[in-house]
């Protein structure tokens, strides 16, 4: 699923039926495809690649345009379910973006707020994202500039690495990412993000060893 906020309004969208999706035949999904505000006053063009496993990782690349004329707030999410609950995991993640003037006064991306980041991974996490456990931040308190119809980069940041490496408790619904920046006026930012959540070693030997207790078990009886 995938959600874009922006002036107030929230636009919901299945990457499965919108665009084009496809199997890659190894358990992860490609997706692809571009969306136009409805209205005016919120004007944007939203465009996404997204590569997912639902064992679980997440790999997308969304570009956005403001194609109001003024600055705007925008958020992009995008959630996964998983295959199966793990008890507890390692993660990681990363993000790095671009800014790009297309009217040549000047383009600028930045976190709302000096303490806001601009990259949030989150697990089990509410469909409306009014709830959920925060995995990792990225890109807190950042911003970008580029002058006229120039590019500027933004970041690259990371955590858990080398990715996946952070210990992490249970994750048992689904995966999510999201972003949440500031645009200015008739230009694009684009990010390429990624969060990858693995079973922690320890609850697999856990798992396994429980698993061959319980067959012993059947044979003693």
């Amino acid at each position: 699923m995938m959600r874009i906020g922006v002036a107030g309004q929230t636009y919901e969208y299945n990457a499965a039926t919108t665009g084009n999706a496809w199997s890659n035949g190894n358990s992860t999904f490609g997706y692809n495809g571009t969306v136009t505000s409805p209205f005016d006053d919120t004007g944007f063009n939203l465009s996404w690649g997204l590569l997912v496993n639902p064992d679980p990782f997440i790999v997308g690349n969304l570009v956005v345009t403001n194609t109001s004329n003024s600055t705007q707030t925008f958020f992009l999410d995008v959630s996964l379910p998983i295959n199966v609950a793990l008890a507890s995991s390692l993660i990681g993640g990363s993000i790095t973006g671009t800014v790009t003037d297309l009217n040549g006064d000047g383009a600028t991306v930045s976190a709302i707020g000096a303490n806001d980041a601009i990259y949030r991974a989150f697990t089990d996490v509410a469909p409306d994202f009014s709830t959920g456990d925060l995995a990792g931040s990225l890109l807190v308190g950042s911003s970008a500039s580029a002058g006229a119809f120039l590019s500027q980069t933004i970041g690259p940041d990371t955590f858990g690495g080398p990715i996946p490496s952070q210990p992490y408790g249970a994750v048992t619904t689904n995966i999510a990412i999201r972003l949440q920046f500031t645009l200015t006026a008739g230009d694009s930012a684009s990010f390429t993000s990624l969060f990858v959540v693995v079973p922690a070693p320890g609850a697999l030997a856990v798992a396994g060893f429980g698993l061959l207790a319980g067959r012993r078990r059947r044979r003693s009886a």
